[in-house]
This record gives C-alpha cells, structure tokens and sequence, in this order.
C-alpha cells in the first residue's frame, strides 16, 4: 500500500528541523521512548551552559550574559525561573517539547499563543516565543489547514 502524500509530509516534518540559525537534519523520534520532562532534567543537570547559570546564581550575579537572574533560582541542582522548568539551550530538546506541546490531542496544533501559554506555564527558556512562532510557522499541518486571506481574482 503506498503512502499518502499528506503522510510523507508529516513524516518530513519529523526529520528536518530548520533552526532559527540553520538546518539540521535530525531525528525527532529518537528520545522518544524517555519522557521529555526527563530528558529536561538530565539535560539540565549536565548541560554546561546550565552548570555557569547556577554558578552565576549561587554567587548572586544579576545577570549572566543576555539573561536576567532576577527570577532564576535552583533546587536540587536543577534550574528554574520563576516557578518554570529551565530548558536548556540544546535546540532539539527545545524542538521536541514544543512539538509534543504543539501535537498533543487537547491542543491539537493550536496557533502561536495557545502554545506558548501551554508551554509557558510549566516550561522557560530565552527566545522562547521565537522559537514557538518559528516552529509553527513551518508546521506542515497548521500550513495546509490555514485559510488564505488573498483576495480572489476578479473575473476579466
């Protein structure tokens, strides 16, 4: 049986990712099997952009870098920001939560800032609503069910 052309769509979704950046080829469905808030954590805990973040935040430093530590804090070892998860700057990691955010049933490829408020609500990383507006923008999905708002031809 061949596949339908809407599928293979989809199925390209899952394997290129263009970052805001360049292109990567990559395989979304790789860390599939571990939960991704579990992969946040590790990630979290090894990372070394996270590890001079909490550095900077045990030795009180206002900000690090472009990133204001006003409302960064630690527990466990783990960073957070106000009362959300702190996601590293690993882009795949970011794709693959906003793709599971984005996907899942009860949003269902909801627009930009449906999904960033899901996601902002347990989830922060700098940049976030560029990268969420960006990755909807080439949602294969969202693109195909928009309305075109052109106007339409005259008859000559």
């Amino acid at each position: 049986m061949l596949k339908d052309s809407e599928d293979e769509h989809v199925d390209y979704q899952w394997i290129i990712i263009l970052t805001l950046n360049w292109m990567k080829i990559v395989d979304l469905k790789k860390n599939i099997s571990k939960s991704i808030y579990k992969q946040i954590l590790e990630i979290n805990e090894i990372d070394e952009n996270c590890t001079l973040l909490r550095e900077a935040i045990t030795k009180d430093e206002i900000q690090y870098e472009d990133i204001k530590l006003k409302n960064c804090w630690t527990q466990n070892e783990i960073l957070y920001h106000d009362s959300q998860l702190w996601i590293s700057f690993n882009e795949l990691l970011q794709m693959n939560l906003i793709h599971e955010m984005h996907n899942q049933s009860s949003v269902d490829h909801s627009d930009i800032l449906r999904t960033v408020k899901v996601i902002k609500r347990n989830y922060y990383w700098s940049f976030m609503w560029k990268m969420i507006n960006w990755y909807i923008w080439n949602c294969y999905i969202c693109q195909r069910s928009k309305t075109f708002k052109d106007k339409s031809n005259d008859l000559l």
